[in-house]
């Protein structure tokens, strides 16, 4: 009886560890209004596109600088930004963004946040860009 309540326990605990650790994680993962009122109230924010060129010409948030993910120079690039300057990262759907997020964080950026959902939200909550 007395392994079985241990086990209980354990398992709880364990679980409960690796669901605080996933919202941990998730924390700097806005929705399009949450990302935009936090640029609002942010002024030394850095807007980044994450997207390709080509993507970023079709329509982007207003003041972001586009560094495409997928482009030989994402590195070189980020390197130029103070890394203890907030920094909003955005792309179509989200994908890029959490994976440029990712490696920012791990480079020593000390505020990364992520627009949920990417432009396509963005767009779809009709919030303002450059088009």
């Amino acid at each position: 009886m007395k392994n079985y309540l241990f086990i209980s326990i354990s398992l709880i605990l364990i679980l409960s560890a690796c669901s605080s650790g996933q919202t941990q994680s998730n924390k700097n993962s806005l929705s399009p209004k949450e990302f935009s009122e936090k640029i609002k109230q942010t002024s030394d924010a850095v807007i980044l596109d994450v997207r390709t060129p080509g993507e970023y010409a079709d329509g982007h948030l207003i003041n972001a600088k586009n560094v495409d993910w997928n482009g030989n120079d994402f590195d070189a690039q980020i390197k130029m930004i103070d890394k203890s300057k907030p920094v909003f990262v955005y792309c179509q759907a989200g994908g890029r963004s959490e994976s440029a997020a990712k490696k920012m964080r791990k480079e020593g950026y000390k505020e990364v946040y992520e627009l949920k959902g990417g432009f396509e939200e963005w767009q779809d909550a009709k919030l303002p860009s450059d088009q």
